[in-house]
């Protein structure tokens, strides 16, 4: 109950999410250590009630809470890493009522066992499990060994909308660990959440609100978000062409999925990720040369993120059958 297994013991799950170093509109983290004792409790609800969801909290055995957050708003959507010694956590009619927060939580459990109590009973949830509850109902939760888990939030409005119908009246629990029945689609999306804890950016951020979308719609239909990948990483590409890292993997993470899914989706629309990369970069590359401003060869090389000014001559010959030199003067004619 108090080890980590599967996915996180072979990728990046394994270590904490780390604060960023340049902070986003909408980030926010928030830390136990260095308070009171006697306050510790008090400051956390009073967190988690404007950052994420309205929650009373007693520790275990009066022990001292010890927690950790990372908070980040994406579009209409919350995500959260948290962090905490053994304690419990309610959600009840009062605090219902008097809350603006409707809709639904997705607990990505990566460390500590758990149960939640709801009135139709309760459940277990293990490491490597997401449970997906409606928040406009009362339930409780608690943590006998301590937890480390990510947290999606997402409006009522905007679930109804994705799965197609109404909030679900009993907690849904599925796999998204590298068990046999685990949900690719769910472990694509805690993967997501992760990265774009760690590297906000407002770049990020527009990608990561509608792969996370796509994904949460396939986690409940079983259908891949194809279309919403394929766009999200193409908006994504076209945020970093001046980035000579750019590739495959670069774009699967931004996105959220595997670099073979990615593969996938564009194979199924034509021409791959890498080749994309290629020809929206001389695209660019052509528009820049034809533009009134008349950039240096070299400079719309360097803009395109090409490695060397040889290198994009020849492709960019491949492609438009002729030279940048010969495009950027017939432009200037």
């Amino acid at each position: 109950m108090g080890t980590r297994t599967g996915l996180w013991q072979q990728t990046d799950f394994g270590t904490r999410v780390r604060p960023a170093r340049e902070p986003v509109e909408g980030y926010r983290t928030f830390s136990t250590r260095g308070l009171g004792v006697d306050e510790r409790v008090d400051l956390w609800e009073r967190h988690n009630a404007t950052a994420l969801i309205d929650l009373r909290a007693r520790t275990i055995d009066e022990s001292v809470l010890e927690a950790r957050e990372v908070v980040l708003r994406v579009g209409d959507l919350q995500l959260a890493d948290v962090v905490a010694n053994p304690h419990v956590v309610e959600r009840s009619s009062a605090q219902i009522a008097r809350s603006r927060v409707d809709g639904v939580a997705l607990y990505f459990s990566l460390f500590g066992e758990s149960f939640f109590y709801h009135d139709g009973g309760v459940h277990t949830q293990r490491p490597g499990t997401v449970l997906l509850c409606d928040v406009s109902r009362p339930f409780m939760r608690g943590f006998a060994n301590g937890l480390e888990e990510l947290v999606v939030r997402i409006p009522r409005q905007v679930y109804e909308r994705i799965a197609g119908g109404a909030l679900p009246r009993s907690p849904v629990v599925m796999r998204f660990d590298d068990a046999p029945d685990g949900n690719e689609y769910a472990g694509a999306l805690a993967r997501l959440v992760r990265g774009t804890l760690e590297r906000p950016s407002a770049d990020a951020l527009a990608v990561a609100e509608r792969s996370a979308l796509g994904l949460v719609e396939a986690m409940l239909t079983g259908e891949a978000p194809s279309t919403a990948h394929r766009r999200a990483a193409l908006d994504h590409i076209d945020r970093h062409l001046a980035d000579r890292s750019l590739s495959v993997r670069t774009v699967a993470r931004a996105v959220g999925v595997s670099e073979r899914h990615l593969a996938r989706v564009f194979a199924e629309n034509g021409p791959g990720v890498a080749r994309t990369i290629l020809e929206r970069r001389l695209d660019l590359a052509h528009r820049l040369l034809c533009s009134s401003s008349r950039p240096a060869v070299s400079a719309v090389a360097e803009r395109c993120g090409f490695a060397s000014a040889a290198h994009f001559a020849r492709v960019f010959r491949e492609r438009f059958d002729r030279t940048p030199a010969e495009v950027r003067a017939s432009a200037s004619g």
